[in-house]
Order: structure tokens, then sequence, then C-alpha cells
């Protein structure tokens, strides 16, 4: 016998009704009355769900009225308390959304203390995430990525391809601490470390109306300018060995004492073997340059700084070259 198919409209209502027939709103007060003899956190959190099925995502319904709190908790227990009556990540239905935000924070993009920030996306195959989002979870509420105030909530994302884990920052200008949530969030996450993780500010969602699109890998501005003195011994020495090697007249050999009078003995006597050092030198110089322009386009470092980069390794070698491998394996 034929039976008509189940509508988005039941889904989101039995949905619904499964939430508020919980335990854990209708024990909500009584958990906070007990604060007095539980283990407290450093802040207060909420835990937040949201399903929109197709129609939803497609209509003008506003996001509001799709969220749905769960409660909120301040100590160790209560945490477990709520902890133990959700569902796993990987048991909840395609288009559905955890969240995980301080007390005073909705999960919005516009909301006052969200609006200037952003989040970090890190992409799942399907069957992963549960495993992480506990322990990123765990790592919230433990205060293990000490930042502050910048860590506005967390959200885990169910999708029928891939789900989806974000930090949310409260500040997306600031590079230093966001890039510094980054990091934290590989370490606790044992993420490897070309794992990628995108980025997009709030503002853009806002834009384009979309919170996993049109994301970015964040811009890096980042240039470490060496040490002016050693643009004596290097860009000097460089000069000299194309002088010697291509004007060796014009070198004052006397002048130099004994380094000079053996750099006549090479001039006049060896002078195919320093063409070809010559030669050597400069494809060094060019080959570090190229592989510092590799490291800021992989570090998507901006173009401006890309070319400083660029041309500081070209005059200066592995002096620059260094500087950026060693930015670059703090990063990952």
């Amino acid at each position: 016998m034929a039976t008509n198919p189940i509508s988005d409209e039941e889904i989101m209502s039995e949905t619904n009704d499964k939430l508020e027939d919980s335990p854990l709103t209708n024990d909500e007060n009584n958990l906070q009355n007990q604060d007095d003899s539980f283990n407290l956190l450093e802040g207060r959190w909420t835990f937040w769900y949201t399903h929109r099925p197709t129609t939803f995502r497609n209509s003008a319904v506003n996001y509001d009225s799709c969220l749905k709190k769960l409660g909120t908790f301040g100590s160790i227990e209560e945490f477990w308390y709520y902890y133990d009556h959700m569902k796993f990540p990987s048991e909840l239905p395609f288009y559905s959304d955890v969240h995980l935000f301080k007390e005073t924070l909705k999960p919005m993009w516009e909301e006052e203390g969200n609006r200037l920030g952003g989040k970090w996306i890190l992409r799942l195959k399907k069957g992963l995430s549960t495993r992480l989002w506990e322990s990123l979870v765990l790592a919230i509420i433990g205060e293990q990525f000490n930042v502050g105030k910048e860590i506005c909530g967390i959200v885990c994302s169910i999708r029928p391809q891939e789900d989806l884990i974000s930090i949310w920052t409260k500040t997306a200008n600031n590079q230093l601490v966001t890039q510094r949530i980054k990091e934290t969030m590989k370490k606790v996450l044992s993420l490897p470390p070309d794992c990628p993780l995108e980025y997009k500010t709030h503002n853009d969602s806002l834009r384009d109306n979309c919170s996993y699109r049109n994301t970015d890998r964040m811009t890096d501005h980042f240039f470490q300018r060496a040490n002016s003195l050693w643009y004596i011994p290097i860009v000097g020495g460089l000069l000299q060995f194309a002088i010697v090697t291509f004007r060796p007249n014009l070198m004052p050999y006397e002048i130099l004492g004994p380094y000079g009078q053996f750099t006549k003995f090479l001039a006049y006597n060896h002078h195919c073997s320093l063409v070809w050092g010559f030669w050597i030198a400069i494809g060094l110089h060019f080959l570090e340059a190229a592989i510092a322009y590799r490291i800021c386009r992989k570090l998507r470092i901006d173009a401006f700084n890309t070319i400083r980069w660029f041309l500081q390794t070209l005059l200066l070698g592995y002096v620059s070259l260094g500087k950026l491998r060693k930015y670059a394996a703090k990063k990952r």
C-alpha cells in the first residue's frame, strides 16, 4: 500500500517535539540551584540546536525562530548532565547544527558580540565529527585556547556530503589571536600540519547569506626585515665577485693586501672558474627567492609582502629564507 512521504515541516515539528520533551529544560532550574556544590567552570555556556530542512532553508523563515536552546551550564556536573542527554552529531539529521556558545551570545552573525568576528572552518568526512566535536567542546569549556574573550562559541554542522566544525572568533581583524586560535584548534584536535582550515568573516556571511561557501584561508600580512648589516657582506660580496669576474682591471688589489693578491691570482689564472662560480651563486639566490615565493603563496601572504620576501631573499639568500621558513614552521 502506498504511503505519503513525510514533509520537511513534519520532520522539523517532530525534532522540536523531541527536544521539548527532553529532561534538559525541565530540570534546568534544579541544576542551577545546586551551583554551590558543583565544580564551577571559568564561564557559563549554552547549548543550542537548529534543524532546517529544505523548505525552511529556501524560505523566508527567520533563522532565530529555528534556534532551540537546550540548556545553560556553568559547572562540570551541569555540562555532563546536558551532554549525556544529547545525541551524537553522527546521529542527527542532515542540515542540523549543534552550537555551544557563551551564555550571553546567540549563534547568529549579526549578534552584537559576534558581528565583527568570523569563524575557522574544518571540513570533515562523514563519520569523524562525533569524536572531534567532543574534543573541541572539552577544550573550549576547559579554557585551553588561552585567548581571553576572543572565542564566542563553536558549531558542529551536519550536511549530506560532509560535516563541518567551526570556531567563532570575536575579532576577525586581530590576526595574531586568530592565528593562535587556529594553531590551538589543530593541536587539541590532533590535526596533521597540512590540514586545511578555512576562514570566513561574519560580514562576508551576511553579504552572501551563507556560512560555508566562498571561504578563505585568511590572508597573511607577515614580513620580517633582515638585519641591514647582512647587506654589507652578502650584497657587497656579490658585487665584488662580479667585478673580479667581468672587470678584473677595476679591482684595487694592492689596497686589499693578501686578500687582494689572492683575488688577482684567481682573476687572471682561473677566470673560467670564477665565471662558473658567479653564475652558480646567482642561480642559488634565484632558487632561494623562488622557494620564498612558493612558501608565501602556501601561507597565503599578501602580494605586497610576497614581493618583499622575494626581493629580500634574492639579495640575501638563506639569511632571509631562513626567517620565512621559521615562520612557516610555527604556523603548522
